[in-house]
C-alpha cells in the first residue's frame, strides 16, 4: 500500500534545510540574550544543571527544537506535578528578566547528524542576534592528567571574544579559595585553536559546538565538570554554582531546589519488609 492510496502526497522539493529546526511559539525578542546549552554528556550533569537553573529562575517555555539528530522523547512536565502539558526531547525557555535563552536537551544526539545540528544552531544564533553562548558539559574524570588531578574539577574553555564580553571570567581564573587552591581553571582559545589541544572526552558535542562558534566569531565558553557516572547531583550543583558566578542571576549563597522529576531519579526506596 502506498501513501497515495490514502490521498497523501510527499513533496520532494523540500530538504532538511527547508524545515524550521527551532520553533519559537511565543513573541519574544532574543537579541542580546545569553544562550545556555547543555551538551548531552557523561553523567547528564549538564541536563541536571539546567533543571536546577529552570527551577530557580522559572523561565517561560517558548518553543521546541526538532532535528533528526535528536532522538524523540515525550513525557510529563518535569517541573510541576499539577501540569498536564507534555515535555519533548528538546525545548527552549526564555527569561526576559535575566536575558537568558535556555535549551534543555533530554535525549542523545546522534553523531552522524550532529554536524548539521551544530551548523543550524549557529546559524539560528546569528539570525537572532544572540550575544554569547555558555555550553555546559560533563567530561570523563579519568581523562585528567597528572597536573590536573590535584587541581580544580571545573574548567572554562572560552573564546577570546567571550573573554572580552565577560570580565568575571578572568577573575574566576585567578580566584583562590581560603584553603589556597583554585576553584576552577580557565583556558582561552583564539579562532585558530587546534581541536587536539583541548580534551573534552565524554562531553558529547561540546567541542564541535564550541569550535563552530569560536571560528564563526560567536562569543562562546564551555563550562565543564570532571565527573563519572553515578549520583551526579553534586556535579550539577557545582556547574550551576559556577554558571551563577559567571552570569549572576541568583544570590551567591542560594540553595538549588531540585524539580519534582528528580524524586524518582534512583527508583523507589527499598521496602521495609526486606529488613
Amino acid at each position: 500500500m502506498h501513501l497515495s492510496d490514502w490521498g497523501l502526497q510527499i513533496d520532494t522539493r523540500y530538504s532538511l534545510q527547508d524545515i524550521d529546526m527551532i520553533h519559537i511559539q511565543e513573541n519574544v525578542n532574543l537579541k542580546g540574550c545569553t544562550l545556555i546549552f547543555p551538551s548531552v554528556s557523561v553523567g547528564n550533569a549538564a541536563q541536571l544543571a539546567v533543571d536546577l537553573l529552570i527551577t530557580k529562575i522559572k523561565p517561560q517555555k517558548v518553543g521546541l527544537i526538532w532535528h533528526p539528530a535528536i532522538m524523540p522523547l515525550v513525557g510529563g512536565d518535569p517541573y510541576s506535578l499539577n501540569e498536564t502539558a507534555l515535555t519533548t526531547s528538546a525545548e527552549v525557555f526564555y527569561s526576559g528578566q535575566w536575558k537568558l535563552v535556555i535549551f534543555q536537551i533530554r535525549s542523545p544526539i546522534m553523531q552522524e547528524a550532529s554536524q548539521d545540528f551544530v551548523d543550524r544552531i549557529t546559524e539560528w544564533i546569528k539570525e537572532n542576534y544572540i550575544d554569547k553562548i555558555v555550553i555546559l558539559s560533563g567530561i570523563f574524570d579519568y581523562t585528567r592528567n597528572d597536573s590536573e588531578i590535584a587541581g580544580p574539577s571545573v574548567k572554562f574553555v572560552a573564546s577570546r571574544t567571550f573573554r572580552e564580553k565577560c570580565d568575571v571570567l578572568q577573575r574566576l581564573g585567578d580566584q583562590t579559595a581560603t584553603s589556597g587552591y583554585q576553584t576552577c581553571s580557565v583556558v582561552i582559545c583564539d579562532g585558530s585553536q587546534d581541536p587536539k589541544k583541548i580534551s573534552m572526552y565524554g562531553g558529547g558535542i561540546s567541542w564541535k559546538f564550541f569550535n563552530a562558534c569560536n571560528v564563526g566569531g560567536i562569543p562562546a565558553v564551555v563550562l565543564m565538570k570532571y565527573c563519572s557516572e553515578g549520583d551526579n547531583i553534586p556535579d550539577a550543583i557545582l556547574l550551576c554554582t559556577h554558571l551563577n558566578t559567571l552570569l549572576n542571576f541568583a544570590p551567591s549563597d542560594c540553595n538549588w531546589e531540585s524539580p519534582p522529576s528528580w524524586t524518582g531519579m534512583f527508583g523507589n526506596p527499598p521496602q521495609h519488609g526486606l529488613y
